[in-house]
Order: structure tokens, then C-alpha cells, then sequence
């Protein structure tokens, strides 16, 4: 083989190396929070039973970076296991970002029709009549703004279906406890809601014997939502978070090459 043929390759290889930089990965038990519940054999991890594992590390992110999450997972006994993979998304003190604090309905948009006190359980609005009346999941945020540059939002409390009723010129939002605060009139409101609990990048499989490689891409931060290929809004650091639903308690699930790689 010539130089410049053994050149060519020799760059074309570094080409290859560089295109995924791993910026995290999941090497032993103790890499994962509830770690005394997992057992290593090699590179295989196993767990039984149901559950929710972070990382122990976090990534801080870049948001104008893409990143890579893969793994590998099979079930090894029991019932089948439906299983989440993705990223819990956390702000820059630490503080987990919910899906109730960034995913508001932008119609929702009013503002508060008469002074609440403390310990009040209605609040009146203008105008609700495109908030959700029936859901179980919503809440009502304050200092809302319509650029949506007031998210995450952590002024809000939940309410309880019916969740807004038409009183005359106003609209009754009843709350699930008593305000712990006034609220002025005039106060900008929106209606939030909870939704999926973390962000599921490589999205959810139903396990079987046979292991199955789960991969997804994220990159850039949502202005709003809970969308599984952006950041959440708020979002400087991330965990890995392997949740295992339904199953059994003797379900036992392996994994394996679990990491997150910066896409270049």
C-alpha cells in the first residue's frame, strides 16, 4: 500500500473517531442511582423488578451541540417490560425541570379578574374559554408571559376538574389547595399541564429476549412543550434515565453500552 493510500485511510479512520465524541457512559453499577439493585456480569447489566435509574453523573449540555443517547436491552426472565430511555433534564441550580413547568397552552393566555387572598381556593380570570375542563394533570401558573420567556414556571398550583366554569363575566379556576399567597389582579395566567415525566429521546420499547439497540438525537432547547428531540426549556444539565413500566417484580431486565456521544 502506497503512503498516500495509508494516509488517506489513516485520516479517513481519525474522520470516523471523531464523529461521536462520548461525553458519557455508564460503566459499573455504581454509575446509577439504586446501584445495590443492579449486578454486573462483563459488560452486562442486570435489575430486576420495576424502577426509574438516573445517572449518578450529569452532562451540562450545549444547546447548539447535537447529542447521541444509544444503548442496548433485552429481557433475561419474566414478564415483558415496556422501557423509557432518555434524559431527566435539570436547571442550572440543580432543580429537576417538570413537565408542568414549561408545558403551557399558549390559547390559555388571561389574567386574573379579581385580587385573590391567601388561603382562597378560586381564582377568577377573564378569560378561560381555551383552558382543558376536564383534565385531572393541570395546574394554573402565574406572571405567565405570552413570549413564553417566564418558563420554566415554579408559581403555579394545581387545579381540579371542573378545572374552569363560566361565572357571569368571569371564569372560576379551582384550585386542588389553598393559595399559599395573594394574587394581585391582573396577574397574567396560563394553563399548564403535566405530560410525559422525563425526556424520552430514544423513545419506548416493549422488551423481548432478543437485544434491540435504542438510539435518538437531541440537540437545541424548545421555546415551549415537552418534546422528545429538544431540551426542555430551562435546561443546562442532563441524567441518563433508564425507566423500566409495567413488568412484574421478578422481571429481569439487562442493558449494556449505555452512553451519550456528541454528534460533531
Amino acid at each position: 500500500m502506497s503512503k498516500l493510500s495509508i494516509g488517506l485511510l489513516a485520516a479517513a479512520c481519525m474522520g470516523m473517531l471523531s464523529a461521536q465524541e462520548v461525553k458519557l457512559s455508564m460503566e459499573s453499577p455504581a454509575d446509577f442511582t439504586q446501584s445495590k439493585r443492579i449486578v454486573q456480569a462483563e459488560d452486562v447489566f442486570s435489575v430486576k423488578g420495576l424502577g426509574a435509574f438516573f445517572s449518578i453523573k450529569s452532562l451540562t449540555i450545549d444547546p447548539a451541540r447535537k447529542y447521541q443517547i444509544s444503548g442496548e436491552f433485552r429481557m433475561k426472565s419474566g414478564k415483558p417490560v415496556l422501557l423509557y430511555f432518555g434524559f431527566a433534564p435539570y436547571d442550572a441550580k440543580k432543580r429537576p425541570i417538570l413537565p408542568r413547568l414549561v408545558n403551557g397552552n399558549s390559547k390559555s393566555m388571561t389574567e386574573v379578574a379579581e385580587a385573590a387572598k391567601k388561603g382562597d381556593q378560586v381564582i377568577k380570570v377573564k378569560d378561560a374559554s381555551q383552558w382543558n375542563t376536564k383534565s385531572k394533570f393541570c395546574h394554573i401558573a402565574f406572571g405567565a408571559k405570552a413570549d413564553l420567556s417566564d418558563l420554566p414556571n415554579r408559581d403555579l398550583v394545581a387545579t381540579v376538574p371542573p378545572n374552569v366554569r363560566q361565572n357571569g363575566e368571569v371564569w372560576e379556576v379551582l384550585l386542588a389547595k389553598p393559595l399559599a399567597k395573594d394574587i394581585a389582579a391582573g396577574t397574567p395566567v396560563r394553563q399548564h399541564s403535566d405530560g410525559a415525566a422525563w425526556i424520552y429521546t430514544a423513545g419506548l420499547v416493549k422488551l423481548t429476549d432478543q437485544w434491540v439497540t435504542r438510539k435518538g438525537v437531541i440537540t437545541g432547547i424548545a421555546p415551549g412543550g415537552i418534546p422528545s428531540n429538544k431540551f426542555w426549556k430551562g435546561t443546562e444539565q442532563v441524567k441518563v434515565l433508564i425507566l423500566c413500566s409495567v413488568g412484574a417484580p421478578d422481571s429481569e431486565v439487562q442493558f449494556r453500552n449505555i452512553k451519550v456521544s456528541e454528534i460533531k
